[in-house]
């Protein structure tokens, strides 16, 4: 497609994107409509921590490396500065967040009446109790 932009002709290739129509969908405005996705969906590429020379560095996405870095900070400062007991402190007091945030999602689900939401709140909850 021939295109200008101030004075300057170019070509435009925009990229074909294979799309799958997807299960959801509605109507707006009288239309019916429905979402695609991307056929092929790039696989992300795994965290690696890897050693050159002597030099650490991490590959991966970098979302996912920061990520890694951030899981395993906490640990190592914990450890350095108070020993173990710290770390159990704030373990105890992460779980602690997390069981009351299930317990107001599950408690706002029975006010609903949402059976299959109050189900796989229950599994939640008992996974965190196996792991704990």
């Amino acid at each position: 497609m021939k295109l200008t932009y101030r004075g300057v002709d170019y070509e435009s290739n925009p990229l074909a994107v294979e799309l799958t129509p997807g299960e959801m969908g509605g109507k707006y405005r009288g239309q019916q409509w429905r979402r695609h996705y991307p056929r092929h969906i790039p696989v992300p590429q795994p965290v690696a921590e890897l050693k050159y020379r002597g030099v650490p560095y991490c590959v991966g996405d970098s979302l996912d490396v920061e990520a890694m870095k951030l899981r395993k900070q906490p640990e190592a400062i914990a450890t350095e500065k108070t020993g173990q007991k710290a770390g159990q402190e704030l373990t105890n007091t992460h779980l602690d967040h997390i069981r009351r945030n299930l317990e107001h999602r599950l408690q706002v689900a029975r006010e609903k009446g949402d059976q299959t939401l109050i189900r796989l709140l229950e599994d939640e909850a008992r996974q965190i109790i196996v792991g704990s």
